[in-house]
């Protein structure tokens, strides 16, 4: 059959629908190809002699296979018949096992109740501390050798080009780190964020496991800043003598531990604190509050 059509797709789809036949089914022949030509001119068609395809029938011999069934039969009642004979065997050897039982004299035997001694437990201080590290026994010198390292460490890591120059206890509950190098002012930042933000990562990291505050000096920021909180204090303090209580502007960070420091020690007999309001915080001087008022 010979079919004609603008492609070659077309033409099978014409003839599978002519031969009602599946596309795969068809066996062709081009007899000329398909052009598409330019703007129309030098087109041609597709066109295909075509027919459905002859498949061969397979036969199959026949083998001449023997009579398993009648095997697998044989072997099933051979294997029955020797399920039943372990069976009563079992049960004869069953019935001999409880007639020697019964025939056995039989034993008491008498647990004796042992006595167990009892431990009391005169201090249970001991279990309050077992989960916590012991600082307190623990030499000042060990614990800044061991921080000393952990922070060098660090520091050689970071991308800073800034060395630790001195670590001390400030105190017994505050240790002292003054860091220094040629990128002292990069750690620092714009004000004071990456100072704020090392502090602060320093201080979780020491509070946490030495149990220790931490008062951190990179180059003079510290003491540039407490020179700096001084000079505003000193209108601050004169407000309170006159009124017997005051309070500071906003601070956060340092300034607000340099100021609390500050202040307390300029008036030892007044209430100084740190009060919230909202995100700011500040400090207040005043008076104690007797139980009498």
């Amino acid at each position: 059959m010979k079919i004609e059509a603008k492609d070659l797709q077309s033409a099978l789809t014409e003839a599978s629908i002519k031969l009602e036949c599946s596309v795969v089914d068809l066996e062709y022949t081009i007899l000329q190809q398909h052009k598409s030509g330019f703007l129309g001119f030098g087109r041609k068609s597709a066109i295909i002699e075509v027919e459905v395809k002859r498949y061969k029938k397979k036969h199959f011999k026949k083998e001449n296979k023997p009579h398993f069934r009648n095997e697998e039969k044989l072997n099933h009642f051979q294997k029955t018949d020797k399920v039943v004979k372990t069976e009563s065997e079992f049960k004869k050897n069953e019935s001999k096992i409880k007639k020697m039982e019964e025939n056995e004299p039989k034993t008491e035997v008498k647990m004796e109740s042992s006595k167990k001694e009892k431990y009391v437990v005169k201090s249970d201080a001991i279990f309050d501390s077992f989960h916590k590290e012991d600082h307190t026994s623990r030499n000042q010198d060990d614990l800044l050798d061991e921080i000393k390292i952990q922070l060098e460490r660090l520091l050689k890591i970071s991308c800073f080009q800034i060395s630790l120059k001195e670590i001390k206890m400030y105190d017994e509950n505050c240790i002292f780190i003054r860091l220094d190098g040629e990128d002292s002012a990069l750690l620092i930042g714009k004000e004071a964020h990456r100072y704020k933000a090392f502090s602060y990562l320093l201080h979780n990291w020491i509070n946490l496991k030495y149990n220790l505050l931490v008062r951190l000096e990179i180059a003079e920021f510290l003491e540039k800043q407490i020179q700096a909180m001084q000079f505003y204090l000193q209108g601050v303090a004169e407000k309170i003598k006159q009124s017997g209580r005051g309070q500071t502007k906003p601070l956060d960070g340092v300034l607000i531990k340099i100021a609390l420091e500050e202040l307390r020690a300029m008036f030892p007999h007044k209430y100084v604190g740190i009060k919230q309001n909202g995100e700011q915080r500040f400090v207040v001087v005043n008076d104690f509050v007797k139980k009498d008022e």
